[in-house]
């Protein structure tokens, strides 16, 4: 089961889009799930980008296992139990408690698409890439160390990271920046 975009999430994917407005994109890339998919739409046309948007199935969200399609209220509601036996694991043991994807096999889909699409590209490309917050955690933890997003901290929703890919490898230059959801409401209107 997916859930769509709602309202807000279409609010924060607009202002996320007129703040990369002023740069060139050379390409957008978008997890094929409806709520991705939809805030790739709206941030192509905030900031005028006429290509197509590509759908790329190693941005998808973890696969959440016995988990998947339910949101954490139902599943209060159904075992309240078994949810706060659930919370009291550490993040990858309560993956493998419900079958869900492990950290390895979702870095391995996400790093896979991600190196297929730089391989599409010259350097210095200006790539965006549309994706969903515990697989960015994972990557972003990964590649730069756990302190990226420490405890439980995933990325906020239409948050935007920016990483620069040299010879050396990537380097992190944002992380998880908001900054553009609450701008000045005189500047950023939903209408």
């Amino acid at each position: 089961m997916e859930f769509p975009l709602s309202q807000e999430g279409r609010r924060q994917a607009l202002l996320a889009g007129k703040a990369l407005a002023e740069e060139r994109l050379d390409a957008i890339y978008s997890s094929p799930l409806g709520r991705a998919f939809e805030t790739a739409e709206i941030i192509a046309r905030e900031t005028g980008f006429r290509g197509a948007i590509i759908s790329l199935t190693g941005l998808m969200e973890r696969h959440g296992g016995a988990l998947e399609g339910t949101t954490h209220a139902e599943r209060e509601a159904r075992d309240p139990g078994f949810t706060k036996k659930l919370l009291s694991l550490p993040e990858e043991e309560r993956w493998t408690l419900v079958g869900a994807e492990t950290d390895e096999e979702v870095l391995a889909r996400f790093e896979g698409g991600i190196s297929d699409v730089r391989a599409h590209h010259p350097s210095g490309a200006s790539l965006v890439f549309v994706s969903h917050g515990g697989v960015m955690r994972a990557f972003l933890r990964d590649r730069f160390g756990t302190d990226v997003l420490p405890g439980s901290e995933r990325a906020a929703n239409a948050s935007i990271t920016r990483i620069a890919w040299g010879d050396d490898g990537p380097r992190l230059v944002e992380v998880a920046s908001t900054q553009h959801l609450s701008p000045d409401p005189r500047v950023y209107t939903t209408e």
